[in-house]
């Protein structure tokens, strides 16, 4: 399963605006800006975390006051966030958001900021939103950073392993980043060594 939820005894963090527990179940993450923004189930904002999808609504009892500080931020920008998770779905987590940062030390932010936009190759077209893979026939993906693929192994590098959204959350795609930039991509398949060039 690639989403493990815990909860977190919150003892270090800055002071709450409820007290964790309150809404749900409490927990402190680290994940990525995607947006905010109007959608069936009302005003919400978006992170992506441990390969699942936050989603904090403003109907819900998430904080007024983070909720504006999350909206501040750029797409893409990485956060530390503590809140309960009120439910959760196959890939979505229905969020009360308590407390929120920037997280300017986070290794990978340099690498998902370059992710963001539509990229091409020879035979396909991508475009990337946050941590959401999506390819132009519609097929969606959500993607999970670290240094090794589903099977745990550490391939000595950094990972892009992508899990198809309403596919099999135990299979994934898993491409070893050979090189990023704001202009071009280069990525090898960690099982077949086929190499995948992106550029915009």
């Amino acid at each position: 399963m690639r989403l493990l939820l815990a909860a977190l005894t919150l003892a270090t963090s800055p002071a709450f605006a409820f007290d964790p527990g309150t809404h749900g179940e409490p927990m402190e993450e680290e994940g990525y800006f995607v947006g905010c923004n109007t959608g069936e189930g009302g005003d919400a904002c978006e992170i992506h975390a441990r390969g699942a999808v936050f989603m904090a609504y403003a109907e819900n009892p998430s904080e007024p006051e983070a909720l504006a500080a999350l909206a501040a931020l750029p797409q893409g920008a990485p956060v530390r966030f503590t809140g309960d998770m009120i439910s959760m779905g196959d890939v979505t987590v229905d969020f009360a958001l308590n407390t929120v940062a920037e997280n300017p030390g986070d290794p990978l932010a340099p690498l998902v900021a370059d992710l963001q936009g539509t990229w091409v190759a020879t035979d396909r077209q991508i475009s990337v939103t946050g941590l959401e893979w999506v390819e132009a026939d519609g097929r969606a993906y959500l993607i999970s950073l670290g240094n090794a693929c589903s099977d745990g192994v550490d391939r000595g590098g950094v990972l892009i392993s992508l899990y198809e959204m309403g596919g099999d959350p135990f299979t994934s795609t898993c491409l070893l980043v050979v090189t990023h930039s704001a202009d071009e991509l280069v990525l090898v398949d960690a099982d077949t060594g086929d190499a995948l060039t992106l550029a915009r």
